[in-house]
Formats: C-alpha cells, structure tokens, sequence
C-alpha cells in the first residue's frame, strides 16, 4: 500500500512541521484528513530520501492505527474467551468456503 503525505507548514522557530497522512486508497482526499504536529528531532535529518522515508514510516504507523479503529481490530487466535471479544469491533477476512464445518480430533 503507497500512502500520501503532505506537508502543510514548517515551524522553524519550534523545529516542528504539520503534516496529513492518508492511504492512496483512501476514500478521502488528503485535504480532507486532520493535520497532525511533529517534532523535528524525531526524524532523521541526514538528507531528503532519509527524510521521507522516516516521515512515512510514522504516517505509515498512524494509518495503520486509523484503519484499525474504523474497520476493526485483528484477533489473534487462542483459546477461545467470549468475553474478552464481547463489545469489540473485529475484522475478519472473508471466508471462500460457503459454510464451516465441526470436526473432531482423529488420533491414529
């Protein structure tokens, strides 16, 4: 997945840009999405490449969470706890099989 970013405003005197992230798959436009504040010192200022690349490392991260929270989280597979699932918004990958069947456990 590519994700966009821009970048709105450069603070010089506090060292800080503001910066929107968005999906290039996102059903918003980047103009559209909040701005969010960073501090300089959090990115590697070596040179422009550098630069991008830790910056869309955070965006990428800050995505990921958004995404999260509107579709749903991921449940890892345990032992099976309804209350610990009772309330949450989940996403599941849709099944190609029409129907699930029980099976027992074969020892031989």
């Amino acid at each position: 997945m590519k994700i966009l970013l821009k970048i709105e405003e450069y603070l010089p005197e506090t060292q800080q840009i503001v910066v929107k992230f968005c999906s290039s798959q996102s059903e918003k436009p980047i103009d559209e999405v909040k701005a969010l504040a960073f501090d300089l010192n959090n990115f590697c200022l070596q040179d422009t490449e550098l630069f991008l690349e830790s910056l869309t490392i955070r965006g990428q991260e800050i995505i990921d969470r958004y995404e999260q929270l509107q579709y749903g989280e991921s449940i890892e597979n345990g032992p099976l706890d309804i209350d610990s699932l009772s309330g949450r918004v989940i996403e599941s990958k849709k099944l190609k099989i029409k129907k699930l069947l029980a099976m027992r456990k074969v020892e031989l």
